[in-house]
């Protein structure tokens, strides 16, 4: 646990960026990257294909414009005005997701929503990467690993409450759903009125924004120094260190890895095993919970053995996730709750790790920058293997009597393409990095009673 008295002000930054954290989730899953809101949206939109997976690809692809943060601040002493200012005109933009269905035709409505929500996703993604520096710049090294840990605990938690919440609001506009609501009650609640549920969800969301605005605007900063280096050479600076080339070629391997089949596994769940959405929402909450269990664990092993240690724990688990799912059938689905509770886990320790490790190798200077290259590296690498696992989808193979769905077989290659990222991740240096097998019997230690429970 993260002390105050062991940082004078630790304790008010803590709850500062908890609070505002937990009001940016609730924007996040009403209306952000990967939001089910805005996938609903889309449907009633009467969205393509193709517009589903650009939908899904604007995420990563935002991810590039990470560096433009550390060039916004270059000439600056302070980053917090920029943070406010860019996710302000972001959470405007969202706002207007609602709207468009009153002005536009069906096919022109799409058009414009991937269009606002690209600009809208790239301004938070150049936000965050200041945020990443203005954090960094308060929160000691020794315990940032908890600091995340702690703050990834409670927007997990809002995640869950929040989807599950807004999600039944939604479903009351079908008729099915009508049905089961008493005659008294509204007639708001009809599928003609689903337009204004959506404004209503996208109102909510941007009242929760603009009050992280207020607790952000409370968060404390130190100054940095106005980086004098020309444009050519700001870039190129991360690329001379030789440490951040290799854990650029690892970051680049795993996302790779993680890439390859990312689109289908929501979509496999429905279509080829025959769930109902609300139990692909069990597997997903039992996922989230295993992952809060643990998040303060994986802190810990950051802030103790290291960064690239804990990957190694994670490389061994994100293999063995996908492993599972090529003995899945419409029959025995049940195995994926198991499954939940070791892939809950393993993205505990990624998520923590994904923010912590390029710090960890950065000069102090210099964090923010590193945090953008690696940031726009990783995710034009996801998306590349993303578009790809649609355009190339493989035939279903027969394997003597083991029959695999197309979808398998990229679920299998994802699993090896994962563990092969322990030979980048072996170049990468790192000070404080500890032998894995210590780190190996601490997390038994303390993960087996939690998961026991």
């Amino acid at each position: 646990m993260i002390r105050k008295k062991r940082n004078g002000g630790l304790g008010q930054i803590v709850r500062i960026s908890v609070t505002s954290g937990i009001f940016g989730q609730i924007f996040s899953t009403l209306c952000g990257s990967g939001s089910a809101f805005l996938t609903k949206f889309a449907i009633m939109l009467n969205a393509a294909p193709i517009h589903f997976a650009i939908l899904a690809a604007i995420g990563q692809i935002s991810q590039i414009f990470q560096p433009i943060g550390a060039l916004v601040t270059k000439g600056r002493t302070k980053r917090k005005s920029v943070v406010l200012t860019l996710e302000f005109i972001a959470y405007c933009i969202a706002f207007c997701f609602g709207l468009l269905p009153f002005i536009f035709s069906e096919k022109n409505a799409m058009f414009a929503f991937l269009l606002l929500f690209f600009l809208s996703i790239s301004l938070l993604s150049v936000a965050n990467n200041a945020w990443i520096g203005w954090i960094t710049g308060i929160v000691p090294l020794k315990v940032r690993g908890r600091f995340f840990s702690v703050l990834s605990q409670y927007v997990m938690l809002t995640a869950v409450l929040v989807g599950i919440g807004f999600s039944l609001f939604i479903d009351f506009f079908s008729a099915s759903a009508r049905q089961d609501i008493a005659k008294e009650s509204s007639a708001f609640f009809k599928p003609e009125n689903l337009p204004l549920g959506f404004i209503t969800i996208f109102s909510v969301a941007i009242l929760a924004a603009f009050s992280r605005l207020l607790k952000l605007s409370r968060l404390p900063e130190r100054e940095k120094k106005i980086e004098e280096d020309t444009l050519p050479r700001m870039f190129s600076l991360p690329l001379r260190d030789s440490n951040f080339r290799k854990f650029l070629l690892f970051n680049c391997w795993w996302m790779f890895a993680v890439g390859i089949g990312a689109p289908f596994w929501q979509p496999f769940m429905l279509q080829k095993l025959g769930m109902t959405l609300f139990e692909v929402q069990i597997y997903s909450g039992v996922n989230i919970a295993a992952a809060i269990l643990v998040l303060r664990v994986w802190g810990r092993i950051i802030d103790g053995y290291g960064n690239r240690t804990a990957m190694r724990l994670i490389i061994m688990l994100g293999g063995f996730n996908p492993m599972v799912w090529l003995f899945v059938t419409p029959h025995n689905y049940y195995i994926l709750y198991m499954e939940a509770v070791t892939s809950g886990i393993m993205w505990a320790g990624a998520g923590l790790v994904a923010t912590n490790f390029v710090l960890s190798i950065a000069p102090d200077e210099k964090r923010q920058l590193y945090s953008g290259v690696s940031g726009a590296f990783s995710g034009l690498a996801m998306v590349i293997t993303m578009l790809a696992s649609g355009v190339f989808l493989p035939e279903s193979p027969a394997i003597r009597e083991i029959h695999l769905e197309p979808e398998q077989v990229l679920f299998g290659l994802t699993a090896i393409a994962r563990w092969t990222a322990q030979i980048p991740l072996s170049l990468v240096q790192e000070r404080k990095s500890r032998p894995v097998s210590e780190a190996i019997a601490f997390f038994v230690r303390e993960v087996k009673p939690k998961i026991m429970k």
